[in-house]
Order: C-alpha cells, then structure tokens, then sequence
C-alpha cells in the first residue's frame, strides 16, 4: 500500500512538473556513538545502509562556546564509519557540552550533513558522584555526602551575599561545581584540558567551576573561601553578558575575594609589608592582568581591599555604576569618573590614605626627593657658575699691589 502511495504521489509530481517528492531519500546516520578517555583520545562511531557507496566522510566538533571547529577525516567500513580524535594535540574544551556531525559524500552527487549531536566532555577519570541543590550541583569523587553538603552551603550563602553587593541577574541556569581532592590531580586535569587555572577556577560560559579541596583542617575554611569566589565571576557574567570580559582584573578578582566568606587573614600582612616597603602595585598596572611572580598575592589583597573600600565608600549602587561603566567601555582610568566623580588614581590615592594609612604626600616626595635635588642644582649651576666669573672678573680687573 506504501509503495502504490509513494507511486502516485511521483506520478503527481511528474504531472505537475516536479520531481521532488520522487527524491530518493538521504541515508541516514545511525546510531552515532563517542567514547573517550580524558586528555588521550575520542573514539567516534556510526553506522550506515549497508548499500551505501560513498566516496569520503568527514567529522566535525566543536566545543561549547568556541569558535573553532575542527574536521577529521573519517575511515568507512561497510555499514559503518568511525574516527579517531588525537585530544592531545587538538584538546577539547573540559567540562563543555561538545557539538558534532558528519558530512557525507556520495560518488558523482552533492555531499549532505548529518544531524548534530552533542556529548558532555568531562574528566572521566574519576568515579563523580552528585548531589543537587538547584541552581548548584556539586560532582565529587572523594569524601563523604556531608562534605558535598558543606560546598553546596558555601555556594547557597556564597549567592545570598554577591546579591547584596551588587546586582545580578536571576539565577536560572544549573551551575556545576567540580570537587577535586589534590592539587596534584587537577593540575593534571588543567593540563590534559589545555587549560590554563590556578588553584580554582571558574568558567563563566559553561557555568561551571573547577576547585581543589584537599582532607584536612583547613578544608572547611577552603570550601568558604573557594566557592563563593569562583560564584561570583559566573555570577557576574550572567548578570552583563559577554561586557564582563571587559571589567579591569582588578575589578573581577576584588569582587570575587570580597564575596569570599572567609577573607584571606594573610592579606592584611601583605598589605601591610607593601605600605611600609612602598611596593604597592598602581591599579592602573591591574587593569589587564595580574602579574604572574609572587606578586599576584599582593595583587590579589590590593583587589580585595580596594572593592571593599568602595562598597563602603558608594554602596551597592555605586558599585553598580562603576561595573556599568567599565562593562560599556570606557577607559580603565576615566570609567569610576561618572560614578564616582573621581578617576581611579584619584580613587586610589583616597584608599590608600584613609584604609591604609599611607601618608600619601610624604611617600610622593621621599619618591621624587632625588629628582628634586637633581632639579635644584640644574637650577643652582648657572647661579654658581654667573658668581664663579663675577668674582674673576673682579680679581682680574683690580690693580697689581705696588713693590716697594
């Protein structure tokens, strides 16, 4: 009965002068699989009419979020193709949902794409488990239930404060938060993903954040800390969008430290050594980046110092205005300007003042003391010199004493 309907259906289309409908039907991809190993290599299968001729077959991939996207050339079997993809020369982006179709092409006739398909990209290299608390789920391998609860309530309070310093969108997309044991095993979790993280880190796009959280007495302190500082970069990137790439570091990592529910004790010291040494780094020097010595710890103490002297200083509202500011970009000096009618240097130097206690005039005049004595005797040189020849002059214009 089908085919005397298909059979109708041509010879109406004959009819009508299209031949559409009497198209054969593009073969389909079956039963598309993928198997990897984290860091070493994804295995891709799929299966095929077994009648089908083609002439090549390529796999395309794509990580969430990214540009790029890669192509492989596929081996065909009958009723089947499969690829191979070198993860550690091409890495994939970890913990990203991962897009993938083939392209097929028939002998003498147009090559057609397939459908696309996706797979989660994580480190399977450990047994996850997973315990949920909407918007957070919390994936760990090690440790008990009680541990996971600890992080899901870090990230909970971590939330409930980052919308009290500022204002954030709604929180309606899932964010994952992986748990991993040693420094050791997510540095190697940094490596075979391409990544480039500290000790944790949060990947604002994929709504996910990747800490470590090693046993031990300061594990509780650590889970305060980490948590909700990682939160609030996503957090910040679900409230403005792609614009939060675009705020100073200074302005990022200050806003993750001062939401941390634990500050960091050893801040206040470095700040300290830095007053007293006068090395404290120009905020204008953090616009980009951080430095990547051993001074990012003073970077990072002089970040969290100087969001918390705003919020004081402006409130949430004038906080708000400063993110504003700089998310439409405007110029890292000029950007606090409207909001707070003083530029970052003139911001800076109040902070250092009234929160440091830096004795701002008498630290810039120890600093320009030198040039000031090389100015002044520039400007005592030609005195000198005019005094030099006036009394020459005078020596050589007075009369030779008489010989009696």
């Amino acid at each position: 009965m089908r085919q005397w309907l298909i059979l109708l259906l041509c010879l109406a289309a004959l009819l009508g002068g299209s031949d559409a409908v009497c198209a054969a039907p593009l073969p389909q991809v079956n039963n598309p699989l993928v198997e990897y190993t984290f860091g070493g290599q994804v295995n891709f299968s799929a299966q095929l009419p077994p009648d089908l001729v083609l002439e090549s077959a390529q796999v395309f991939l794509r990580s969430q979020g990214e540009a790029q996207t890669i192509v492989g050339d596929a081996t065909l079997l009958p009723g089947q193709l499969t690829y191979t993809h070198d993860l550690s020369s091409q890495p994939l982006r970890a913990f990203s949902t991962i897009e993938y179709w083939y392209r097929l092409q028939p002998p003498g006739a147009e090559a057609y794409t397939s459908e696309t398909y996706t797979f989660v990209y994580e480190d399977n290299r450990f047994t996850w488990q997973t315990l949920d608390s909407p918007p957070f789920r919390v994936h760990w391998y090690d440790g008990e239930i009680s541990f996971a609860q600890d992080v899901l309530n870090a990230a909970q309070k971590g939330a409930e404060r980052a919308n009290k310093v500022i204002q954030l969108a709604d929180q309606d997309r899932q964010i994952d938060i992986y748990v991993y044991a040693s420094g050791k095993e997510m540095q190697s979790t940094l490596l075979l993903g391409g990544l480039d993280w500290v000790a944790g880190h949060a990947d604002p796009e994929l709504y996910t954040m990747v800490v470590t959280l090693p046993p031990g007495p300061s594990q509780k302190s650590e889970i305060d800390r980490q948590i909700p500082h990682e939160l609030m970069h996503i957090l910040m990137y679900q409230a403005i969008g792609p614009d939060y790439y675009g705020l100073p570091t200074w302005l990022k990592e200050g806003l993750a430290s001062y939401n941390e529910l634990r500050p960091n004790p050893e801040y206040y010291t470095i700040l300290q050594n830095a007053v007293e040494k006068e090395s404290l780094i120009p905020l204008t020097y953090l616009c980009q980046r951080f430095p990547s010595d051993q001074t990012v710890y003073l970077a990072y103490a002089e970040a969290s110092s100087f969001v918390s002297y705003l919020f004081l200083e402006y409130g949430p509202s004038g906080l708000q205005a400063i993110v504003n500011g700089y998310a439409a970009g405007q110029g890292c000096e000029q950007a606090t300007l409207e909001a707070t009618g003083l530029t970052l240097n003139e911001l800076e130097t109040d902070w250092r003042r009234t929160t440091l206690g830096e004795d701002v005039l008498l630290a810039a005049f120890e600093k320009l003391l030198p040039w000031l004595v090389l100015i002044a005797l520039a400007l005592l040189a030609p005195f000198v010199l005019s005094l030099a020849n006036l009394g020459a002059r005078r020596a050589a214009k007075a009369p030779a004493p008489r010989v009696s």
